[in-house]
């Protein structure tokens, strides 16, 4: 996906909806950081855009910001999906979405795993949320119907062009 001045205001738009979604219905089975991955994660990005891992590390920390989580934590969280996004689409696995699904269950399940070993040594709690884990397989869940919205946008897109 190739981003023009237009794109970059369409996708700061769509960053400033969701994060103020996020601040505005603070769910603990919904979260919408993570609902952000699964469409950064979902694009096929163009290799030469070089703003767009500047802008959502930005989106991430005023996101930190207004929330009052640990700064840095929503930047990592959208660059990780989207070095991932870049990795399946430079080896070739963008197309392949049982693959590319299975990745994504498997960095989320690293997401999980590193948060929880964060709040056991940083805090020396045991700390296992039923809620966290159900909000990581409600994502699961609806990384099928964004995937398919997104990726069916962007053909129609590219066919336009």
């Amino acid at each position: 996906m190739s981003l023009r001045f237009k794109g970059y205001l369409l996708l700061n738009g769509f960053f400033l909806f969701f994060i103020s979604l996020n601040n505005a219905f603070n769910f603990n089975l919904i979260d919408f950081t993570l609902m952000l991955s699964i469409f950064l994660y979902s694009i096929k990005w163009n290799e030469s855009e070089w703003l767009v891992p500047i802008f959502l590390f930005a989106w991430g920390i005023s996101q930190d910001i207004l929330l009052g989580i640990n700064l840095g934590y929503s930047g990592s969280i959208f660059l990780c999906f989207y070095v991932l996004s870049q990795i399946t689409s430079i080896n070739g696995i963008f197309e392949q979405q049982t693959l590319k699904f299975i990745i994504f269950i498997t960095a989320l399940l690293i997401l999980f795993i590193f948060k929880n070993l964060f709040i056991y040594f940083n805090y020396q709690l045991n700390y296992l949320s039923i809620g966290e884990l159900s909000s990581f397989l409600i994502m699961v869940l609806l990384y099928l119907p964004i995937n398919l919205i997104t990726i069916y946008s962007q053909k129609k897109y590219e066919k336009i062009r």
